[in-house]
């Protein structure tokens, strides 16, 4: 843990270093902080389903220091450019968990998966093509999350976007941006078994997604998926067969996040 702790201090220590070359969207110490929901019509995670329900879950956004530092409300972290306004990199320590908030039936839950309860230290690198700004036009991410707590797995994952293009809510004059989305994880075996169970005793790629990324470019950060459309599944034939994914390795995920900003 302290190890983890101390590359994550020099993350900080090295962007910090850096001038910010992309105007951030709020100011201050404290920037800016919103509170609102989350609707998803399932709970999933790397391709495999938690909860088979739809979830409601309270959104509350802390941003300190130009919008760098975030506390959000199964994470913190911070992100910061290092190279214009092309390359971002962002560090977080994350939350893992299967237990759904609300609605939680006792009809849905029994019988399901019993995962533990874990953390996870969260790193990638965010590049913008050509850049973040109003000439954006694709998104490739690289990512590396390592656990923490309760396996200490491994999990690699490329995350793309393609804005397919762009326009402006009538009445409400809201920037909208669908974006073509598809991802692709790997993870090494006690990343496998944590999430799709103990005879998933192998590594490789284990779960891919793909659908529509709505970002609303003026009002949110492009990281925050404020509405999208994802079918989603797991890879690998232990993976889709283990005790944890049987019956729950894939399906379509819709979300929308509504929140509002307090210090606007």
């Amino acid at each position: 843990m302290i190890k983890f702790i101390s590359v994550f201090t020099i993350s900080l220590t090295l962007t910090l270093s850096q001038r910010a070359f992309a105007d951030p969207h709020h100011e201050g110490a404290l920037s800016s902080l919103n509170l609102g929901m989350r609707y998803s019509s399932v709970l999933e995670n790397r391709g495999v389903i938690f909860y088979r329900d739809f979830q409601i879950d309270p959104v509350l956004g802390v941003f300190l220091f130009d919008d760098r530092l975030e506390f959000l409300g199964d994470s913190i972290g911070y992100r910061d450019f290092v190279f214009k306004d092309m390359i971002r990199l962002r560090t977080r320590f994350v939350s893992i968990t299967d237990k759904p908030l609300f609605p939680a039936h006792d009809s849905i839950k029994n019988g399901g998966p019993v995962r533990s309860d874990t953390y996870e230290w969260n790193t990638r690198a965010e590049i913008f093509l050509p850049g973040y700004g109003d000439k954006y036009w694709a998104e490739l991410d690289f990512g590396y999350a390592k656990d923490i707590s309760a396996t200490h797995g491994n999990y690699f994952d490329l995350q793309s976007k393609v804005k397919l293009f762009q326009f402006r809510m009538p009445k409400f004059k809201t920037l909208i941006e669908p974006n073509l989305f598809g991802s692709i994880g790997w993870g090494d075996s006690l990343h496998n078994q944590y999430f799709y169970g103990p005879s998933a005793n192998q590594s490789g790629f284990n779960n891919l997604s793909y659908g529509l990324w709505f970002a609303f470019p003026e009002d949110a950060d492009r990281y925050y998926p404020i509405i999208q459309i994802i079918h989603f599944e797991v890879l690998g034939a232990r993976n889709r067969r283990g005790e944890f994914a049987t019956d729950r390795n894939d399906g379509w995920l819709f979300s929308f996040i509504a929140t509002v900003g307090l210090l606007e």
